[in-house]
């Protein structure tokens, strides 16, 4: 008699507590009857691998499992970042949340910033192993009042008084312009 050495074994990759599979289980044929069989248990991303992470079975003619068990990871992180929008320049530093857990949401606000408007109010992402950014952005504001007044010797000129609007961090040129009228 010679030995089978046409069996196979299978190992399943599932959340902890359930038969949810996480990743296409290994089957691996041409194996010996009664030959030593030792697996680790692959990375996953997203999840901790539940001890033992190893595990040994002896190939019989019947079917051969091995089960490895894993945890979604709890220890992981988002960014949210307040950029302007159309530069990316940082208007505020980014926030890091921590203690996150895979594949749960994360909901934030925007915040409130001086001078700029907020293109979106609110986001959501669901929490990834890795990559995870909420990003906010911003637009300067627009229709603000400002008002140009001219005095001479501590007196108002009213004809000379300008009123308008503006974009938050513009320059306004037109006291230059008139200054430089006045000179000729």
């Amino acid at each position: 008699y010679v030995k089978r050495n046409d069996l196979s074994y299978t190992v399943n990759y599932y959340e902890k507590g359930t038969t949810n599979e996480l990743t296409e289980s290994k089957i691996v044929d041409g194996q010996t009857f009664k030959s030593e069989i030792t697996e680790e248990a692959i990375v996953i991303p997203g999840y901790d691998k539940v001890e033992p992470s190893q595990d040994t079975i002896i190939i019989g003619t019947a079917t051969n499992v091995l089960n490895f068990y894993y945890e979604k990871r709890t220890d992981l992180e988002y960014t949210v970042k307040y950029l302007e929008q159309g530069t990316n320049v940082e208007l505020k530093t980014a926030k890091i949340v921590t203690g996150q857990t895979y594949k749960s949401t994360a909901t934030e606000k925007a915040i409130d910033i001086d001078g700029y408007d907020k293109v979106k109010e609110e986001d959501t992402i669901t929490i990834e192993a890795t990559g995870n950014e909420i990003i906010f952005y911003y637009t300067r504001k627009t229709g603000l009042s400002y008002k140009i007044e001219y005095y001479y010797n501590g007196e108002i000129d009213s004809n000379k008084t300008i009123e308008s609007t503006a974009t938050y961090l513009d320059v306004i040129d037109e006291l230059k312009t008139l200054l430089n009228e006045n000179d000729t």
